[in-house]
């Protein structure tokens, strides 16, 4: 299992960024490497900074995948240089989220039941998220790269991307698990951001200890979004390949291009 010098050389340093990381450095199939400086996960992009855009800069991004919903976007549309080269795609869809909220207003709402209900949507996520998860698949296989993919808080949408392309890979689960509770390291500004988000006037009246299991990268999460698939599809390369419509080919050339 990688060490937690090596996560924290996978985190890519930004003043107004949140969450933004390298998902290579772990060991995969073959006795191969997850390559570093092609595929990068983050949170929001709407408050980089000037500094951080040389920085994003010097990564060579080719693309940019935003897995945000249309008025998350509009609400928190990313500040990116005026000048820059690479591609964003996104795609118009509602946002779910707001079923947690109104359960977590129950008078009966625990920290306890609010992780129950973390749990069951991940088990939804992943399905609602097909469309956004095989362009991103896609484009890996073969796009141009680096590219970042991204969503509010780079845990949940985000979280299931990079834990279904490093199963993919052969990393071991206990790594995919670590890797997404790195995310754990950003719960304040994570918090903070929220404030920010004219969603986060849901949360308002609701006991911080009821929300906090919302903002936690608990690897009960993922866990439960993993035994999904596995039920459903024999695998997370079943999942991809039954509902994101990746062949041999194609997971052929995710495998060929990611791992060194």
């Amino acid at each position: 299992m990688s060490s937690a010098a090596e996560d924290f050389d996978r985190i890519v340093a930004l003043e107004g960024g949140h969450n933004f990381r390298d998902i290579g450095g772990y060991r995969g199939a073959y006795g191969r490497m997850v390559a570093h400086g092609l595929v990068y996960r983050s949170g929001t992009l709407s408050e980089l900074t000037d500094r951080d855009h040389g920085v994003i800069d010097a990564l060579g991004l080719a693309l940019i995948c935003d897995f945000r919903s249309t008025r998350e976007r509009q609400r928190r549309p990313s500040r990116l240089p005026q000048a820059a080269s690479y591609e964003i795609w996104a795609r118009d869809h509602p946002m779910s989220a707001g079923d947690l909220t109104e359960a977590m207003r129950h008078p009966d709402a625990t920290p306890e039941t609010s992780k129950a209900l973390m749990i069951e949507a991940y088990r939804e996520l992943v399905y609602e998220q097909i469309p956004s998860y095989r362009e991103l698949f896609r484009r890996i296989a073969d796009g141009p790269l680096p590219l970042v993919f991204h969503c509010a808080a780079g845990k949940d949408r985000t979280g299931i991307a990079a834990a279904l392309l490093l199963d993919l890979l052969g990393v071991a689960r206990a790594d995919v698990l670590a890797d997404y509770a790195i995310t754990d390291r950003f719960f304040a500004r994570g918090c903070e951001l929220m404030a920010k988000d004219p969603f986060g006037d849901r949360l308002a009246g609701i006991n911080p200890r009821i929300w906090e299991p919302m903002m936690r990268a608990d690897p009960a999460y993922l866990a439960a979004m993993f035994e999904t698939v596995e039920v459903r599809h024999g695998s997370g390369e079943g999942f991809i390949r039954d509902e994101l419509g990746l062949d041999s080919a194609l997971i052929d050339a995710i495998r060929g291009r990611l791992l060194v």
